[in-house]
């Protein structure tokens, strides 16, 4: 259901992440909402903490669906896999869930208006950095090389959507000392098709890596991909582990 979603999106135009977009409003929400809590406490303006407040309802309700898109974005382009973002952004947002409904119940209560919410407000605005940060290292960090010509073009596409996640410039996220680059598994396009379609370990087991089915990358996909990786990331061989 989800790859059938984003291909839809792809049919009208749109095929990049839903996720980055939604950010926006949460995000926004909690800086207007310790704004709003700063002003209100500087000028002694006791409205100004309502407006506050009504900001973070706004930032709750828009956490959900913004969390979900960012599901839907990793299990699309990343396969579900678990990086390290990705475990530090699940933790981020489940904290700041917890910081959001307790400054909704506190800011109920007349006493801890500002003593108490302002701090709070500001550990939502500083959770919404670093999430924010962290976003930005996935949407917008370089992972793939520069294609100068058009012939490698369509297997350049196919890495950063699907590959450059897990192993920028080649790399190798879950294991630094076992790179893309090099790798046994690039001997040939049918060695790497074989492996990208079933990836174990050299002893046979099942690694962190998920398997690509042919409706994700077709096998005439998986041939450009090949023929990009083997060209672009250009290494001496490395002995497999």
């Amino acid at each position: 259901m989800i790859d059938a979603f984003y291909h839809f999106l792809e049919k009208l135009g749109y095929a990049h992440a839903i996720h980055p977009p939604l950010t926006h409003m949460p995000i926004g929400l909690v800086v207007a909402a310790l704004a709003f809590t700063g002003m209100a406490w500087l000028f002694r303006q006791p409205r100004l903490a309502v407006t506050a407040r009504h900001c973070l309802i706004l930032a709750l309700i828009f956490l959900f669906p913004t969390a979900l898109a960012g599901y839907m974005d990793w299990q699309y382009f990343y396969a579900g896999a678990w990086l390290t973002i990705f475990k530090i952004k699940l933790a981020l947002s489940g904290t700041l869930l917890v910081l959001l409904v307790l400054s909704l119940i506190l800011s109920r209560k007349e006493a801890a208006r500002y003593g108490v919410l302002l701090p709070l407000y500001i550990l939502c605005f500083l959770t919404v950095v670093v999430l924010g940060y962290l976003g930005g290292q996935l949407a917008l960090g370089e992972r793939c090389p520069e294609v100068l010509s058009t012939e490698h073009s369509v297997g350049a596409e196919i890495f950063r959507v699907n590959c450059s996640g897990c192993h920028p410039h080649g790399g190798n996220i879950f294991d630094p000392k076992l790179p893309l680059s090099g790798g046994p598994q690039l001997a040939d396009p049918d060695t790497f098709l074989a492996f990208v379609r079933k990836p174990l370990r050299p002893d046979g087991s099942r690694g962190q890596m998920p398997a690509f089915a042919p409706d994700k990358i077709s096998d005439a996909q998986m041939r450009d991909l090949y023929e990009y990786i083997v060209t672009v990331f250009k290494t001496p061989k490395r002995s497999p582990q």
